[in-house]
């Protein structure tokens, strides 16, 4: 058991425990080095659960949803195993209807569809993921009024073996395959999509009536058979998912949300309601304009001027290459509902466009693609859809790209654009020289366009680095640099100039990659990986002079991050500076990288590997 205030790890302070129930402890923790709160979920019964538990970690850490929580480790304390996750700021479901909660058609709607998009998007991944526990108590609706999906715990891949029940909510060919693996009893039958559609009309079933659904009861009234303040349509989208037979329900994810974008044109009532709330809104603003109009332009000026000022720190983080930070600003400007009457048509244009190529930068290309996809309601041009096309190929949707790529050749048959997409075509495909064939053959038309020529030009990079033709990279990288320069094609440049330093056995390389960090360094924000990669250059240089300035930054990496790299390179630089600390900075690493995941692990190269388990050795007396 975890108390107040232990400290776990040396990383994760324990706050207080928060929940429990059948799959375990869940406490609440602050990350010392994050400076953030997180969720701690320890495994009640590890040798009962473990595949469980490492089962919810494999799927989660693969996964990037704004409706999902975001997994950061898993760790062992004192022979118990834990995941740390994001901690949601809200309460589940539940909460709302174990008070009574009364909730409101607009609530409801909006809640579906968001569950409908994150449903979709774990039903679209390969192998395709199935929730197989979506209940009140697995959706948290944060302070934002947003839901959160959480608790993978018994979730699968669709070729797995079911892994547990939750009752109420679970569908009915959920309960035959249980009982047939357990007992031997019913009949077996491969599980899906429509699975998941169940759970999600048996959760709304609840929500509405109050009344929890019962799979097993056959004569469980229908929801149209209460007198509910609910619309026909929305009342028939939750029947058509909790259908027994499987073939009766929506057939996916996008079909429900298809029906719901739609259930305004349905409902007659609806249509009713909203004409009198139309009427009753002219007539209540008429009565109170005059009295209003003051207040208001002093709201607005004031949010005016807070935007402008929010507006230009974004893009001044978003030009500087400072991603992370400039994406959560601009989310959180677009969100602010006291800038909707100031943002203007180019402005939330030009936001959305920054927030995209920053998820872009970072690799998470299912948010770039979102935040593309909704600057297209205001830029609708080729860049645009270049861009959302690349994301979406590169997030793994090819068939929603190929529409997008269908209307592109439609407007614009003669464009650049079309052979920077056949080249990341190919790219993706493992058709490396191929892809770089394509931007070779398309340079005429390239040439007019210095945004298609960077895109070709990275493409073509990229190609020549997956072949290990890393001198023809160089060139094609700095092609790019040419058309426009920014921090991604410098550090593509600074990493291929070190791939030749490696190759080759030449140090010129290992200037010409210090010349790349020192123009980010200089025009825009030094990153994790690039001060990683300036501590590398250094030792490996031996340049004392450079020593002291190397260490320094490390040291402030290491109160932000806890990533075994950063005390691999002060153990080495250390050792090179007969510095005391050496032995120290080894345990630390040796600390972190034992504990670290699979993927973090991955990270270290073998030869960073090799040197700090001699270093180790050295200077902490047993073999690593």
């Amino acid at each position: 058991m975890l108390y107040e205030n232990m400290i776990i790890n040396d990383t994760y302070q324990v706050v207080e425990e928060i929940g429990s129930g059948g799959m375990g402890v869940v406490y609440l923790a602050y990350h010392l080095h994050l400076l953030k709160y997180v969720v701690l979920k320890k495994i009640k019964n590890p040798y009962a659960n473990i595949s469980l538990l490492r089962n919810e970690v494999d799927i989660l850490k693969t996964l990037h949803h704004p409706y999902l929580p975001q997994v950061y480790d898993f760790i062992e304390y004192e022979g118990n195993l834990y995941t740390v996750i994001d901690y949601i700021d809200g309460y589940d479901l539940n909460y709302y209807i174990n008070n009574n909660w009364q909730f409101t058609e607009s609530q409801l709607i909006k809640w579906l569809k968001q569950l409908c998009e994150v449903l979709s998007y774990l039903h679209s991944r390969n192998p395709q993921i199935l929730h197989t526990d979506i209940k009140p108590g697995n959706i948290i609706i944060t302070t934002g009024g947003d839901i959160c999906l959480i608790d993978f715990g018994i979730s699968l891949y669709n070729t797995d073996v079911i892994k547990g029940l939750s009752e109420y909510y679970s569908s009915p060919e959920q309960y035959n395959n249980f009982y047939y693996l357990q007992y031997g009893e019913g009949a077996y039958c491969q599980l899906d999509e429509r699975t998941d559609i169940y759970s999600l009309g048996a959760t709304f079933y609840h929500l509405m009536t109050g009344i929890r659904p019962d799979v097993k009861n056959y004569e469980q009234p229908s929801i149209s058979a209460y007198s509910l303040p609910y619309s026909e349509a929305l009342v028939s989208i939750v029947e058509k998912s909790m259908q027994y037979d499987i073939n009766s329900r929506f057939r996916d994810a996008d079909a429900m949300l298809h029906a719901i974008d739609n259930i305004r044109k349905q409902d007659t009532r609806y249509k009713k309601y909203i004409l009198i709330q139309i009427v009753s809104s002219v007539i209540a603003a008429v009565l109170i304009v005059s009295g209003v109009l003051l207040i208001v332009g002093g709201y607005q000026q004031k949010a005016k001027n807070d935007f402008e000022r929010e507006y230009n720190t974004f893009l001044q983080q978003a030009d500087s290459g400072d991603s992370s930070n400039a994406a959560q600003l601009g989310m959180h400007i677009l969100n602010n509902g006291e800038y909707s009457s100031v943002i203007g048509t180019s402005q939330r244009a030009d936001i959305l466009q920054k927030i995209a190529d920053c998820f872009y930068i970072n690799e998470d290309y299912y948010n770039a693609a979102h935040y593309y996809e909704l600057e297209l309601n205001y830029n609708k041009s080729e860049l645009v859809s270049r861009d959302l096309i690349l994301s979406l190929i590169k997030e793994g949707s090819a068939d929603k790209a190929q529409k997008y790529i269908d209307e592109t050749k439609s407007r614009y048959p003669d464009s650049a654009v079309l052979a920077v997409i056949e080249a990341q075509l190919s790219y993706v495909k493992g058709e490396y020289a191929q892809s770089a064939e394509i931007v070779v053959q398309n340079e005429s038309k390239l040439s007019t366009d210095a945004e298609n020529r960077y895109a070709a030009y990275i493409i073509k990079g990229d190609s020549y680095t997956a072949l290990k033709m890393y001198s023809e990279a160089v060139e094609a990288y700095n092609e790019a640099k040419a058309a426009k320069e920014t921090p991604a094609v410098l550090r593509k440049l600074c990493n291929t100039y070190l791939q030749l330093a490696a190759k080759s056995g030449d140090d010129s390389y290992k200037n010409s990659a210090m010349e790349c960090l020192g123009s980010i360094s200089e025009r825009y924000s030094l990153n994790l990986e690039d001060t990683l990669n300036y501590s590398q250059v250094v030792l490996s240089t031996g340049k004392a002079e450079d020593y002291e300035k190397c260490k320094k930054n490390l040291l402030d990496l290491s109160e932000r991050y806890n990533d075994c790299r950063i005390y691999i390179l002060l153990a080495e630089l250390a050792d090179a500076t007969a510095d005391i600390n050496a032995g120290k900075y080894c345990q630390k690493a040796h600390e972190l990288f034992k504990n670290g995941s699979e993927n973090e692990r991955a990270y270290v190269s073998s030869e960073s590997l090799a040197s700090i388990k001699e270093l180790y050795k050295k200077y902490c007396g047993p073999d690593w």
